[in-house]
C-alpha cells in the first residue's frame, strides 16, 4: 500500500489542481481580470502560511551545498511565467475548455522527460499517455467550429500548457536534491515576491491607495477564490504533486497529472453551466481510459523505472 502513496498523491493533487480553473475565474471577475493583483494575493497568502509552518517547527528547509540555482529555476518558470499565462487564459475560454486542452500537458512532460531527465517510458506507458491526450484534437475541432477562442487565445493556452509541463518536469528533477516543502517554499515565495512587488508598483503608478489596493477582501467570492488557491493549490496541491514526482516514475506521473482535466470539465459544466458537447466526453472517457492503463502499468513495471537521479 505504502508503493502506491505517491500515486494517490499526485490523484489528490490532480483534484485540487482541478478546480482551479473554476476559483481563478471567480477570482479574476471579483478583481476585473487584474492578473497580477490576483497573483499577488494567491501567492502571498501560500507563503505567508507556509512560512508559520516554517516558524512553529512543522516543517524544516536545509538549502546549503545544494543545487540552489536549480529551484530557482523551477520558480522563474512556475509560478513566475506559467502562472501570468495560465491566469490570462482563464478570459480567453470557459473552464471546461481550458480543461480539455490540459490533456496535452502529459505528451509535453514525456517529451521533457525524455529531454532532460533521459527517463524513457515503455511502450505500453505510451500507448495509453497518448489515449489520454487523444481528446484534445476532437476537442479543438468543437472549440474551432463554436468559436469560443481566438486564434490569440489558443496561442496563450498553449504555450501555458507548454511552460507548465515544462516546469513540472523541472521540478521532477530537482526533487533528487529538495523535499517537496523546501522546492514549494522557494517557489511560492518567489512567486509572492514578484507578483506582490508588480502589483504594488502598478498601483502606486496609478495612484491606488492602499485602501483602494485591500478593498477587494471584503468582496466574499475573492476571499473564497484565495483561500483555495492561495492554500489548497499553492499549499496543499503542489506539495502533494512534488512528492509525487519524486518517487513516480515519469510516465506514470504525467499521465495522472491528467486527472485535473476531468476535474476542471465538470466543474465547469456542473457548477458554472458551461456548454459540454458529444465530442468533449469522448475526450473525457479517453483520458480516464488512459490514465486506467497507465495506472495498470505502474503495477508491473516494479521498480526499475524509477526516477534515475539519485539525492546527493
Amino acid at each position: 500500500m505504502k508503493r502506491y502513496l505517491p500515486l494517490f498523491a499526485n490523484i489528490a493533487s490532480q483534484v485540487l489542481f482541478g478546480f482551479a480553473y473554476l476559483f481563478i475565474k471567480l477570482g479574476m471577475d471579483a478583481v476585473g481580470q487584474d492578473t497580477i493583483k490576483f497573483l499577488s494575493f494567491r501567492f502571498g497568502l501560500g507563503f505567508l502560511v507556509m512560512t508559520v509552518l516554517l516558524l512553529f517547527g512543522f516543517q524544516k528547509v536545509h538549502y546549503r551545498k545544494r543545487p540552489i540555482c536549480l529551484v530557482v529555476l523551477c520558480g522563474l518558470v512556475n509560478p513566475l511565467i506559467s502562472q501570468v499565462l495560465e491566469t490570462t487564459s482563464t478570459i480567453y475560454a470557459p473552464t471546461s475548455q481550458l480543461s480539455m486542452y490540459l490533456s496535452i500537458v502529459p505528451a509535453l512532460m514525456l517529451f521533457f522527460s525524455v529531454a532532460i531527465n533521459r527517463e524513457y517510458p515503455t511502450r505500453r506507458q505510451v500507448l495509453f499517455l497518448f489515449v489520454t491526450v487523444f481528446g484534445i484534437f476532437t476537442a479543438k475541432a468543437t472549440a474551432d467550429s463554436g468559436g469560443e477562442i481566438s486564434p490569440a487565445g489558443f496561442i496563450l493556452v498553449m504555450a501555458s500548457m507548454t511552460v507548465i509541463a515544462l516546469g513540472r518536469v523541472l521540478v521532477r528533477r530537482a526533487s533528487a536534491y529538495f523535499t517537496s516543502f523546501e522546492i514549494v517554499y522557494i517557489t511560492t515565495g518567489m512567486g509572492a515576491i514578484g507578483f506582490t512587488a508588480a502589483a504594488f508598483l502598478r498601483a502606486a503608478a496609478s495612484g491606488t491607495t492602499a485602501f483602494q489596493y485591500f478593498a477587494v477582501l471584503s468582496d466574499k467570492q475573492f476571499v473564497i477564490a484565495v483561500l483555495y488557491m492561495g492554500i489548497g493549490s499553492c499549499a496543499g496541491a503542489f506539495l502533494l504533486m512534488t512528492y509525487a514526482a519524486a518517487n513516480l516514475p515519469a510516465a506514470v506521473y504525467a499521465a495522472t497529472c491528467s486527472f485535473s482535466t476531468v476535474i476542471g470539465i465538470l466543474s465547469g459544466v456542473l457548477i458554472l453551466g458551461e456548454s459540454f458537447r458529444c465530442q468533449e466526453i469522448l475526450g473525457a472517457a479517453l483520458i480516464l481510459a488512459g490514465m486506467i492503463g497507465i495506472g495498470m502499468s505502474y503495477q508491473a513495471e516494479g521498480e526499475e523505472n524509477r526516477f534515475k537521479i539519485q539525492k546527493r
